[in-house]
């Protein structure tokens, strides 16, 4: 195993020059190719002064150049701080102010965006795209530095990654993770979905979101392709892309699924080379499950389950089990990797009791940016509190309850959103759904129900509802239903409840 995350690609260089390592639209990069750029970029940082433990902030979407930033960045000892592509002025102002950065990578929609920026050093494209005060280089810089990067003393306990989790309440907090953490996780995630340098997976996860991330690391660890797609907006160019592109892995959010099986060509298309599914970010509802079973016929689906402060990864579900007896399950630990279910204190439960999933392992963060406080809340001698809520069967799968934060109080029970959502899919009227507590004078709090139908001209509330009815308890039905053309998404793709309770 690669004990440093930049010589993924430094060895598939080496095994695999001239293959075609990115796919981006009608361009594309060999590995050689791509590890050239890194390791020109790499230099041009170094000469600019970049020490050891630097922070580079990268606002760019997934493109060549995004790769070649992220490697060459961890080439030169530096640390990759990826936000979206689309952060605002005040958000690029926070994220800078909050981790130091002294050097900033943009994209070209935001270099003209992003004009006032207050680094001391920007690479842009080429062009008058950005006209701020900073020392600015162009990509016709790096193209232009010598290769060769000078040997940098790194370990696998240097931080090579700080992850900006979006948070529900407050400013985002900087997730730590190390070398050594996205390593082993990688190794971790190639082991049960047994990638190889065969595989070419379709990327429309942008790859500052760590679910993102792994699939780009994954893959150059092994010597597999990505094929990026940033226009997931138009879900038909991705069934015909992975269909002309022959990928054999595909991954998405439990949003992405309900675009492609209700609104895009992907239920009648046939893609003979996809070998796997895999889905997390969030449980997606066992209704939605089921339809996209039947929907791709012998590949794999993958159910995983974890969290940023665990670089990524913490479950998965055997696909053989998830047809078999455990649809709802976010499966087992994934290699090197302890999950256990205990209350408050860090007492270890029993199979069928609820309380919080808690993980260990060398995935696991350092702990937040400059922030001990919120560290000591989720890391505890006995691992990493994800905030999740939980139980184990009586074989050792988990099944998740929720969010401990998400949880509705009413009138003194506490009841799952998850639930409730589940229960409103399976009716087979709603394209996808979200849950909230709305304040009530007499019971605490009520569900909301914010829900998408999927034919606006039949859908019938009344019959939503006489559905719900039959499915769950009086006090678990949405007193309050607003019907919605869309959802607001983060830009991962999972529903931004947040957005919801403004």
């Amino acid at each position: 195993m690669a004990g440093l995350v930049h010589q993924f690609l430094e060895s598939s260089a080496h095994r695999f020059p001239e293959k075609t390592a990115l796919f981006d639209g009608a361009q594309s990069a060999g590995f050689a190719e791509l590890e050239s750029l890194a390791g020109r970029l790499a230099r041009l940082l170094l000469e600019h002064g970049l020490q050891k433990g630097d922070r580079v902030l990268l606002i760019m979407e997934n493109s060549i150049r995004s790769v070649a930033s992220y490697y060459g960045v961890l080439k030169a000892g530096g640390v990759c701080v990826e936000v979206a592509d689309r952060s605002t002025p005040a958000e690029a102002a926070y994220y800078i102010e909050n981790s130091g950065a002294r050097v900033c990578i943009m994209s070209r929609s935001s270099a003209k965006r992003l004009q006032e920026i207050d680094v001391p050093c920007v690479i842009v494209p080429d062009g008058d795209l950005f006209t701020g005060h900073a020392r600015r280089y162009t990509w016709s810089d790096v193209e232009s530095m010598p290769q060769g990067v000078p040997e940098i003393d790194l370990k696998q306990d240097d931080l090579a990654a700080i992850v900006y989790t979006s948070g529900s309440t407050g400013r985002p907090k900087g997730v730590m993770l190390t070398h050594r953490n996205l390593c082993t996780n990688s190794a971790s995630i190639v082991s049960y979905l047994g990638l190889t340098e065969t595989d070419r997976v379709m990327a429309v996860l942008p790859f500052y979101y760590v679910y993102g991330k792994t699939l780009l690391n994954t893959h150059f660890m092994v010597g597999g392709s990505v094929v990026i797609n940033n226009r997931f907006a138009f879900p038909n160019s991705v069934v015909k892309d992975m269909a002309e592109k022959e990928v054999t892995g595909f991954a998405g959010v439990p949003s992405t699924f309900a675009i492609l099986l209700n609104r895009s060509v992907f239920p009648r298309t046939s893609i003979p080379s996809l070998r796997y599914i895999t889905q997390a970010g969030g449980a997606m509802a066992p209704a939605l499950t089921r339809r996209l079973l039947d929907c791709i016929g012998k590949t794999s689906l993958y159910i995983m389950y974890g969290a940023t402060e665990a670089s990524a990864r913490l479950t998965y579900l055997p696909p053989e089990r998830l047809l078999k007896d455990k649809l709802g399950s976010i499966g087992i630990p994934v290699p090197q990797v302890e999950v256990t279910i205990r209350d408050d204190n860090g007492k270890v439960l029993g199979p069928f009791e609820v309380g919080n999933i808690c993980a260990s392992g060398e995935n696991i963060m350092l702990g937040y940016w400059k922030d001990a406080q919120e560290t000591h809340k989720v890391i505890k001698p006995w691992g990493l509190v994800t905030g999740d809520l939980g139980h184990l069967d009586d074989e050792g799968f988990i099944f998740l309850t929720g969010r401990k934060k998400e949880m509705l109080k009413i009138g003194g029970e506490r009841v799952s959103p998850r639930e409730i959502e589940d229960a409103i899919v399976e009716s087979g009227m709603i394209h996808e759904v979200a849950i909230i507590g709305r304040p009530d004078e007499y019971l605490s709090e009520v569900p909301e129900a914010f829900v998408v139908p999927l034919d606006e001209k039949t859908f019938d509330l009344d019959a939503l509802k006489s559905f719900i009815g039959q499915r769950l308890a009086p006090h678990k039905h949405p007193r309050h239903f607003t019907i919605a053309r869309s959802l607001p998404k983060k830009p991962s793709g999972k529903i931004d409840k947040e957005a919801l309770k403004s």
